[in-house]
């Protein structure tokens, strides 16, 4: 009987805690209106994504995987929205080509998939992601503009919760929330 109740009691502290609270979390409070990204509407039909961040970032063992997310999330994207994509390694530079040069740099994450969680629950700790994004003139190399995307889970809305495949969806939304701004013009 005592091992019943303790393998429940696992099964439950396992299963529990850990989601996002509120989604994806912008750095920014919510009552802060940004001002619209000053790029041209064509630059809106092309997406460059280029990766990087420091050593201690892009050396992870999971760095790859966490790019991966970032690239198969980001193509969904964009065509969803008949946006052209394309992923830039190495340095960013631009191209000549008319679009944006989205460049990501990320300071920290943890990454958490939702297997992890749901085998695993509290134990696999929270997901987040700290990084600054800017969107750079594919053409010329000029800054359109910049965004904070910080997200982070906490430990007390469940196995179900948001983790890191969710919260790149979520920046992923915001981002071609702005390219759709800015093709609106």
């Amino acid at each position: 009987m005592k091992t019943d109740t303790c393998a429940a009691l696992l099964i439950i502290s396992l299963c529990s805690g850990c989601g996002t609270t509120g989604g994806s979390r912008d750095s920014i409070a919510a009552d802060t209106i940004l001002p619209a990204l000053s790029m041209p509407s064509a630059s809106a039909k092309r997406l460059t994504l280029n990766m990087t961040g420091p050593t201690t970032v892009t050396q992870a063992k999971d760095w790859p995987a966490f790019q991966e997310e970032w690239r198969a999330t980001f193509a969904e994207h964009a065509m969803a929205a008949g946006v052209a994509f394309d992923v830039e390694k190495g340095d960013a530079r631009a191209t000549g080509q008319t679009g944006t040069l989205l460049q990501v740099y990320v300071n920290d994450y943890h990454m958490v998939g939702i297997g992890s969680r749901v085998f695993f629950g509290v134990m696999t700790g929270n997901a987040y992601i700290d990084a600054k994004a800017s969107y750079v003139d594919l053409n010329d190399g000029k800054v359109f503009g910049e965004r904070a995307y910080n997200t982070t889970s906490t430990a007390w809305a469940g196995v179900f919760a948001k983790m890191t495949p969710q919260q790149v969806d979520a920046i992923a939304s915001k981002v071609f929330a702005e390219l759709a701004a800015a093709a609106s013009k």
